[in-house]
C-alpha cells in the first residue's frame, strides 16, 4: 500500500428538504452571495429563486450570475470574476452540476488571488499560478456525478484555442455541500443516465492505472459501483426515487474524493483523453466518457490483465480463470452495462469523423505528457498513436 495523506473537511449536509438551510448556513460565511448557475430555463427557475429567497430571508445580499456553460469556459469564468470582484462579494454559492461547481471554484480562488482563471491550469511545461487563498464555497448539487461538491478539482475550457485542462487545490474545497435528493428528483432522464456514466468513470479510473495494491480501495471502489449499478437500475424505474437519488449522490461524492483511492493513488488517462472531445467538439463531459471508456477498457486489456481481470470477476461476474480471457472480456461487459443505460454510443452517432483526431491527440499529449516524454500517465505510458488508435475504436 502506498503512503497517503487524505482529509474530508467539506460539511456534508445531506436529506430531503435541506435546501431550505441555506440562508442559516450562508449567515455563517459571508453577507454578500455570488450565485453561480446555468443559463435560464423554466424547469430551473424555481429552484433558483428559492436558494434566493432563502439567502435574502437571513439576510444575504445575492448577486446571481447566470450562464455557466456544460464545460465552463474561461471567458464566463473571468466575466464572473470581475463581476463578483466589482459587487464586493464575499462567498460563492455554486448552483449545479460538476460545470457549475468547478467554475465556482475558479470564482472563489481566482477573485481572492488575482489574474484570469486559465493562469492556475495545467498546461504542457508552463508552471501554473499558485493560489494564496479563495473566498468560502458552498455547494448544492443539482446532479449526483463529478463529485465536484466536496473535492479540490476543478476543469475549464479555452474555446479560443480548442483546450480544456484542469486544476487542483486544497483552498477551493467547498466548505459546506448541500446534498438534497428532492433538487435532483426533477433532472431529465438523459442527465441522469450520463451522471451514471460520470460517476462510474471516476471509480475506475485509479482502480486500473494504479501501480499501488490496496485492498481496502479496491473493496470500496467496487461496491460503490455495484451500489451505482443498482441504484442505476432503480432511478430509472422510478426517478423520484429518493432514497436511490440519495445513493447515487454518495456514489459521486466518494467516487472522486480519495478515499476510492487509498493506498493506490492512479492517474486519470480516461479522462484527458475526453477532454479533447470536449474542447473541440462542447461534448458534455459524461458523454465524452461513454464514449471513450469501452475502447480505452478494450485497448488496454494486455497491459494489466491481473486488474482487468480482478474488476471483471468482481464486477461483472466474469467466471473465467485466465486472466488474460478475463481482462478482455471487461470491455464487453461495460458495453452491455452501457446499453442498459442507453449511454452506449459512438463518435460516429453525434456525426463526429476522423478530421481531427491528430490535432485533439496532440492537444492531449502537449497538456498531460509526462515532463520530458511525449506521453500522458496511464495503466502504460500512452503515446500519441495510442491515443488516436482509441478515437479510431470509439467512431
Amino acid at each position: 500500500m502506498q503512503n497517503f495523506a487524505w482529509n474530508f473537511p467539506t460539511r456534508l449536509t445531506y436529506g430531503p428538504g435541506r435546501l431550505k438551510e441555506i440562508g442559516s448556513i450562508a449567515a455563517g460565511l459571508g453577507k454578500k452571495a455570488f450565485l453561480a448557475t446555468y443559463a435560464p430555463h423554466p424547469a430551473f427557475t424555481p429552484t433558483v429563486e428559492r436558494v434566493v429567497a432563502y439567502l435574502r430571508e437571513a439576510g444575504i445580499d445575492v448577486v446571481t450570475f447566470t450562464g455557466i456553460e456544460p464545460n465552463p469556459r474561461v471567458e464566463t469564468i473571468d466575466r464572473a470574476i470581475a463581476l463578483f470582484k466589482q459587487e464586493n462579494c464575499d462567498l460563492v454559492v455554486a448552483l449545479g452540476g460538476g460545470s457549475v461547481i468547478d467554475g465556482s471554484k475558479y470564482i472563489a480562488a481566482t477573485s481572492y488571488s488575482g489574474g484570469s482563471c486559465w493562469d492556475y491550469v495545467v498546461l504542457g511545461e508552463r508552471t501554473p499560478r499558485e493560489y494564496t487563498g479563495a473566498y468560502p464555497i458552498i455547494s448544492i448539487p443539482t446532479v449526483a456525478a463529478s463529485g465536484s461538491e466536496c473535492n479540490a478539482g476543478g476543469v475549464l475550457t479555452n474555446w479560443e484555442t480548442k483546450e480544456k485542462s484542469f486544476s487542483r487545490s486544497e483552498y477551493r474545497i467547498p466548505k459546506v455541500a448541500i446534498v438534497d435528493p428532492e433538487v435532483q428528483a426533477t433532472l431529465p432522464d438523459l442527465i441522469t443516465r450520463e451522471s451514471c456514466v460520470d460517476i462510474f468513470s471516476h471509480l475506475v479510473e485509479h482502480y486500473l492505472s494504479s501501480d499501488g495494491q490496496s485492498g481496502f480501495a479496491d473493496r470500496m471502489t467496487e461496491g460503490m459501483i455495484l451500489n451505482l449499478m443498482d441504484n442505476f437500475d432503480r432511478i430509472i424505474a422510478d426517478p423520484s426515487d429518493l432514497e436511490a437519488r440519495g445513493e447515487l449522490a454518495l456514489c459521486s461524492i466518494f467516487g472522486w474524493s480519495g478515499l476510492q483511492a487509498l493506498g493506490r493513488l492512479g492517474s486519470i488517462p480516461m479522462h484527458s483523453i475526453e477532454m479533447a472531445l470536449s474542447a473541440y467538439y462542447d461534448m458534455r463531459h459524461a458523454r465524452g466518457m461513454a464514449v471513450i471508456i469501452p475502447p480505452y477498457l478494450e485497448y488496454f486489456a494486455d497491459v494489466r490483465p491481473d486488474r482487468w481481470a480482478q474488476l471483471a470477476r468482481r464486477v461483472f461476474g466474469v467466471s473465467e480463470s485466465d486472466d488474460l480471457k478475463a481482462a478482455h472480456a471487461l470491455a464487453g461487459k461495460v458495453r452491455d452495462w452501457l446499453g442498459r443505460t442507453g449511454m452506449l454510443i459512438r463518435l460516429s452517432d453525434d456525426g463526429i469523423g476522423q478530421e481531427k483526431f491528430d490535432a485533439m491527440a496532440e492537444s492531449v499529449v502537449r497538456m498531460f505528457a509526462i515532463a520530458g516524454t511525449r506521453t500522458i500517465p496511464g495503466s502504460k505510458p500512452i503515446s500519441k498513436d495510442e491515443i488516436i488508435a482509441i478515437y479510431k475504436l470509439a467512431s
